[in-house]
């Protein structure tokens, strides 16, 4: 089970996913929030897969947590969203 610490960072990867995703053009340039979002998923992309499966389910603690369902349904699209995952449904 992962601790507060591991939950903290993967919530905090989601907010500044979330932001770069949905900010308008003149908050940030739309190729510049491309790249960063690639920048952010190329390390997690290239985690063996356990640790990635590991990652995917603590997305998906952080889902169950959410009383937002707009903002659930963007935590459980990370995963594919970031290319962790071949589909929705997980690795």
């Amino acid at each position: 089970m992962p601790d507060a610490i591991h939950i903290a960072f993967v919530e905090s990867l989601l907010g500044c996913l979330a932001f770069l995703e949905h900010s308008g053009d003149d908050v940030i340039d739309p190729d510049a929030a491309v790249r960063a979002i690639e920048n952010m998923a190329h390390p997690l992309i290239s985690l063996p897969e356990s640790d990635r499966a590991a990652l995917v389910a603590m997305i998906q603690q952080v889902s169950a947590s959410a009383t937002d369902d707009g903002w659930r349904r963007f935590v459980l699209s990370a995963p594919h969203g970031m290319g962790l995952t071949e589909d929705q449904g997980g690795l």
